[in-house]
């Protein structure tokens, strides 16, 4: 059984490809992955596939997709393979057309959240793309042997609006690999060092954020969260992690968050590797998204994994891991005050913090652990015919 997983990123191949692809081999069967390679090739190098090295345009740009939907079906025709596994929006429409035409027989999609394609409306321009990327998604969906959700709210908009046959879903929750998320997987001295680069003060107190800067993934909250909190929390730094946006509407100014650090109590480290790292040093994990998250957001999950509280927006797109009072608290979206005062009852109730870290790991390690998430999805496959 050979499987073509196709990824937007190379990030994003090693976070969804990883443990699928250890599973896999296991069973017998072989992975390749497909994505644009940029800062990742190391890690690439490491998983249990061959990959293939195929550069995708991020946003909509007509002539580089109808190049890439070329070049895909290109490679999957080569590949031979039994089945396809793409990931994401792009990969998930034009790797379905791909597949189909090198003559693949089973497709599987894995919506892991809907983006900005599918948030709310403002423009005529933003009703056009929704529409337009909608009837791409439908027909993506017509050409698939199972699409695979991790959000029962995006499932249902989907079957309500008649995108894709009930019969072809398959839901399981999101998750991550809880042996590489662990406390224990951290070393003391790269947490010190990253401190120190960060220019923290001994004692100093983190909340971390790590998202793409982009006002629907709460930065806007986020900044002024920190900003109400100056005074009563002086110790205390709001670190915001993630590059600078590449141009669109919601795209967050670098002058804004350059500005923001004026405040003395709020960093924007920009892009980071020490993802893990970060994570460990933070004493609170906050998401106030009203994105199109996956229902599950890694934003979430992996600072859980690590055992620590976490924040979020209560909305369907963000609230998932978070249990209210038990691992954290959920506040409405678009409320820096609500944001703000869930840090504050965190950071000065340190036995409610540390008691909410402790439940954070335990629900990964019952409910989050992709060895086990994947690997009953795999089963599933096997009895929907998929694999082998």
């Amino acid at each position: 059984m050979r499987i073509a997983c196709v990824a937007p990123d190379d990030l994003s191949t090693i976070i969804f490809c990883s443990t699928l692809a250890r599973l896999v081999r296991r069973r017998g069967g072989q992975v390749v992955t497909i994505s644009p390679v940029d800062l990742y090739a190391r890690e690439l190098a490491q998983l249990a596939t061959s990959h293939v090295a195929l550069d995708m345009a991020r946003f909509v740009a007509p002539r580089a997709d109808l190049k890439y939907v070329w070049a895909l079906y290109r490679v999957l025709r080569r590949g031979r393979f039994d089945a396809m596994i793409a990931f994401t929006t792009k990969p998930n429409i034009y790797g379905a057309v791909a597949a189909t035409l090198a003559g693949i027989g089973k497709i599987v999609i894995a919506v892991r959240g809907l983006g900005r394609a599918f948030a709310e409306p403002e423009t005529w321009r933003d009703r056009w793309t929704q529409a337009i990327v909608s009837l791409l998604y439908r027909g993506a969906c017509s050409l698939s042997t199972v699409v695979w959700f991790t959000n029962s709210s995006d499932r249902d908009s989907f079957v309500r609006k008649r995108m894709v046959d009930d019969r072809k879903v398959v839901i399981t929750k999101n998750a991550v690999d809880a042996s590489w998320f662990s406390a224990e997987s951290v070393s003391r001295e790269a947490v010190h060092t990253l401190r120190h680069e960060l220019g923290l003060r001994d004692g100093e107190r983190t909340v971390v954020m790590v998202a793409r800067m982009n006002w629907l993934k709460g930065v806007r909250e986020f900044v002024d969260a920190a900003r109400l909190l100056r005074s009563r929390l002086p110790n205390v730094r709001f670190i915001l992690v993630g590059p600078a946006e590449d141009g669109g509407a919601q795209a967050v100014p670098a002058g804004y968050l350059r500005d923001a650090e004026k405040e003395g109590n709020f960093l924007w480290t920009g892009f980071r590797k020490e993802v893990k790292e970060l994570y460990a040093l933070a004493d609170i994990a906050v998401l106030p998204s009203y994105y199109k998250e996956g229902g599950y957001p890694r934003a979430l999950l992996e600072p859980m994994a690590l055992g620590k509280p976490v924040i979020a927006a209560d909305t369907d797109d963000c609230r998932g891991p978070v249990e209210n009072n038990k691992n954290g608290y959920l506040v409405p979206p678009r409320d820096a005050a609500a944001l703000a005062g869930a840090v504050l009852r965190l950071i000065t109730e340190p036995g409610v913090a540390a008691e909410f870290g402790n439940y954070s790991r335990r629900r990964i390690e019952s409910e989050f652990d992709e060895r086990t998430v994947v690997a009953k999805f795999l089963d599933e496959l096997t009895r929907r015919g998929v694999l082998a």
